[in-house]
This record gives C-alpha cells, sequence and structure tokens, in this order.
C-alpha cells in the first residue's frame, strides 16, 4: 500500500513536470514563429534591407550623374 502511494507521488510529479515543461517549450516555439523576434519578421526586415541597399546604390549613381551635370553646366557658364 505504502509502494503504492509512492508509485502515485512519483507518476503525479513526473505528469506536472512534463506538463510544465511542454507549455515552457510551447511558449517559447509560438513566440519564435509569431513573436516580436519572429522568423517572419526576420524575413521582412531582410527584404527591407534588400531593398534599402538597392535605394541606396540607385540614388549613389543618381547623384553622381547628377554632380556631372552640375559640374558640366557650370563650366559652360561664363567666369566672372
Amino acid at each position: 500500500m505504502h509502494e503504492n502511494r509512492h508509485t502515485i507521488k512519483k507518476f503525479s510529479l513526473i505528469a506536472v513536470l512534463s506538463t510544465a515543461v511542454t507549455v515552457f517549450l510551447g511558449y517559447h516555439v509560438s513566440n519564435i514563429l509569431f513573436g516580436d523576434n519572429s522568423l517572419e519578421v526576420y524575413s521582412s526586415l531582410k527584404h527591407k534591407k534588400e531593398y534599402l541597399q538597392s535605394e541606396i546604390k540607385r540614388l549613389q549613381e543618381e547623384n553622381a550623374y547628377l554632380q556631372k551635370e552640375y559640374f558640366e553646366l557650370k563650366n559652360l557658364e561664363p567666369e566672372e
């Protein structure tokens, strides 16, 4: 009888700990998938970074073209 109670207590403890670990891990996995630091947010930021890098390159090229045009026009003006 005493051994039966010990087995039940041990089983209950294992069940409670297993449930707690499952809830803890489930919370963290859901946070990784859907939270503020999720894979979805990471992917979105990665695409935004690629877009901004291409925009920087485009603006640098446009700036170089406009600077060249500016200096060409400045050389056409008569010097005072």
